[in-house]
């Protein structure tokens, strides 16, 4: 990464206090009231924010819980787990019981367990793209939906319900996540094109390339509804409002391993995205490779999403109002905000899918549909809030 001394050194800033006390011998973290207030304000914000993650930790493994007891079959986890380290001898032996536990069980570990584990990931996959994106093109209304993915994908993917069938009946089950993966991509690839010039991509045509597409899609989605049979228009309206009810293990190992990647992957480019902040022509100045940098996240933010969108359809929102929420308690910086982003995406998306599956039960509510509602109000609340930063201050 070709930054400057100078940039790292204005990255690291306030991150810590361990660059002064080797700078100055006579300062000691406990000689509290020996600091300047400067240092006193940095170090009390460090602790809220460790605070905050340590809350958002504690909230996510609360909620977790509560979405593996709470369904249509209420689970008692502390049972099942009984039943399972004794191998089924230490409960009541009698045929009822057994036949009981072995459904709990197969209910909790084949079921819940990675709808639970492939929620969180897909919230906290989400949510970062959000971040990323936002810092990428420096505007809070940002979302990854901005620049085509959902809406590629939403297109191949009703192509493949209603006029393209599976080539091989083996195929079936991953047909369509395959049409709405290589929708994405072709809608990432083709704005990218759009916006990419001689001075390298320019966010100013990647949103309006983005707006093209969006409505390009939206135009075949409506063609192909217009033309589709009862079956293929109503699988068609329930994957564009999203679900989590095809999680299994090999999709939940697919997700971590995507996950991973991509948070690895935007976590090394975390002083590249405040730069950013400061405007392209300062972050070139100040030794960024904007180019390489620009391309680097734009395609990982692309990948996760389109992955996350082929294999539970559109979930919307969780982008677009996570880092709103971590970036009011946690800062601007995306050394914080991004992990941030990360564990509220987590967290919000597993109480959504746990609402999605109890509030109506036995029947499942499309979680798109709860995104959509949790997060607009949300969301409105957020700029009341803030209506006077986006009004000038006055």
């Amino acid at each position: 990464m070709q930054l400057s001394s100078a940039a790292k050194r204005s990255d690291n800033l306030g991150d810590n206090l361990s660059d002064y006390s080797s700078v100055h011998p006579s300062y000691h973290p406990s000689d509290y009231s020996s600091k300047p207030i400067v240092l006193q304000l940095i170090n009390a914000r460090e602790q809220r924010k460790r605070i905050g993650m340590g809350i958002l930790v504690l909230l996510l493994l609360v909620c977790a819980y509560v979405g593996l007891t709470r369904g249509s079959l209420p689970i008692d986890i502390e049972q099942q787990l009984s039943y399972f380290i004794s191998g089924g001898n230490t409960v009541k032996n009698t045929v009822e019981n057994t036949a009981t536990n072995t459904t709990h069980w197969y209910v909790l570990s084949e079921i819940r367990l990675p709808r639970v584990i492939m929620t969180m990931l897909i919230g906290a996959l989400l949510a970062v793209s959000g971040c990323a994106m936002q810092g990428l093109v420096r505007n809070p209304l940002a979302d990854p939906g901005l620049i085509g993915i959902a809406g590629g994908a939403a297109a191949a993917a009703a192509l493949s319900m209603s006029i393209v069938p599976p080539l091989l009946p083996a195929l079936e089950s991953v047909w369509v996540a395959m049409w709405a993966f290589g929708g994405a991509l072709l809608s990432v690839w083709t704005v990218l094109r759009f916006s990419n010039g001689p001075q390298g991509v320019s966010v100013a045509a990647l949103i309006l390339a983005g707006v093209a597409i969006n409505a390009l899609t939206s135009t075949v989605i409506g063609a192909i509804s217009y033309v589709a049979s009862d079956d293929a228009l109503r699988q068609i309206s329930y994957w564009t409002m999203g679900s989590l009810a095809g999680a299994s293990w090999p999709l939940c190992s697919l997700i971590a391993l995507a996950s991973f990647i991509a948070i690895t992957g935007l976590m090394k480019s975390r002083n590249a995205l405040n730069l950013l902040a400061l405007g392209e022509t300062e972050a070139a100045y100040m030794g960024l490779n904007v180019t390489r940098y620009k391309q680097r996240v734009l395609w990982l933010v692309a990948f996760s999403v389109a992955l996350a969108t082929a294999l539970c359809g559109i979930i919307g929102f969780v982008g677009l109002v996570v880092p709103h929420m971590c970036r009011a308690i946690f800062g601007v910086n995306h050394k914080v905000l991004i992990p941030a982003s990360a564990l509220t995406g987590a967290l919000l998306l597993i109480i959504a899918d746990t609402l999605a599956r109890t509030l109506f039960v036995p029947m499942e509510i499309p979680i798109g549909i709860v995104t959509s509602a949790v997060g607009a109000p949300f969301f409105l609340y957020l700029l009341w809030q803030q209506r006077r930063i986006f009004s000038g201050g006055v």
